[in-house]
């Protein structure tokens, strides 16, 4: 059998490096062009008219006390601030609260409720009567920026109704509160009015994320007019009178809502994302 000559051998060899030499250089300048022609997206690059990637999710719930027709006790603030922290809710609203002041014989709710918590709260008066305080208050364990309580006299003079606001810090960006009652008697043009001046409250409806929480009207029309989402009433929930609107804009998402059955009534929980605020 014949042998290669050891000179032929080597130039076939050199030959053979050279083209594969070549062959990944070629390979390797095509793989660069790709990925120079189509750069991967950044996972926080927003597409214009669709809601940026959360930078933080919060949990907002809301309570009205005036259903409740018993006697306010510490064990029923100990049990629902056990639920707070179970269920991780970050914010609380909440409506139809009575205080005593003065009367030691009696549960302050707000200031036992921030004792057991240790949140930061806003209580708005609506009334105060022979030692009997009434109003609504939101409770949260993030900074507080400003706060204001709004009456309804100037849309129902006969009522004593009233909502408090509080803007707060949640890290990514700040978040406006409104816990309210709306008058029961009003009409559905007062109610509509009622919700125009909720949404006054926010300055900047485009960008500033606004939620708010109460016995708000039901007619979908009032909700959308003034730039506000519902979050749908959980199957399970008792009370069909609780509601929650959002901002109907990029800088929030509703990612899910719950509602859980207390001593003290009906908590509807509702978990929103967030998206970060951009610097001017």
């Amino acid at each position: 059998m014949r042998t290669i000559p050891l000179r032929l051998y080597n130039f076939i060899l050199h030959l053979l490096k050279t083209v594969i030499a070549q062959v990944l250089v070629f390979i390797a300048a095509l793989l660069y062009l790709q990925s120079c022609a189509t750069p991967p997206k950044a996972e926080n690059e927003s597409i214009p008219g669709k809601p940026a990637k959360p930078a933080i999710t919060i949990q907002i719930a809301s309570i009205n006390l005036a259903l409740f027709n018993k006697r306010l006790e510490r064990k029923n603030i100990i049990e629902l601030s056990k639920i707070l922290k179970n269920e991780q809710i970050e914010v609380l609203a909440v409506q139809g609260i009575a205080r005593y002041p003065g009367i030691a014989t009696r549960v302050d709710f707000v200031n036992e409720l921030s004792a057991k918590t240790e949140w930061r709260n806003v209580f708005g008066e609506t009334m105060n009567i022979s030692g009997k305080q009434t109003g609504n208050a939101i409770f949260t364990l993030y900074p507080i920026l400003s706060h204001e309580n709004f009456s309804w006299e100037k849309v129902i003079t006969t009522s004593y109704d009233a909502a408090v606001q509080a803007t707060i810090d949640a890290g990514a960006r700040s978040l406006t509160i409104v816990s309210t009652q709306i008058p029961v008697k009003a009409t559905a043009n007062q109610q509509a009015q009622c919700s125009k001046l909720i949404a006054s409250m926010n300055a900047d409806t485009v960008n500033q994320p606004m939620i708010v929480a109460g016995n708000l009207p039901a007619e979908e029309i009032v909700r959308t007019a003034n730039s506000f989402a519902d979050v749908p009433l959980p199957v399970s929930s008792k009370s069909s009178k609780q509601k929650i609107w959002y901002s109907a804009n990029t800088t929030i998402q509703l990612l899910g809502a719950r509602s859980i059955e207390t001593e003290l009534g009906t908590l509807l929980v509702a978990e929103f994302g967030l998206s970060r605020q951009q610097k001017h």
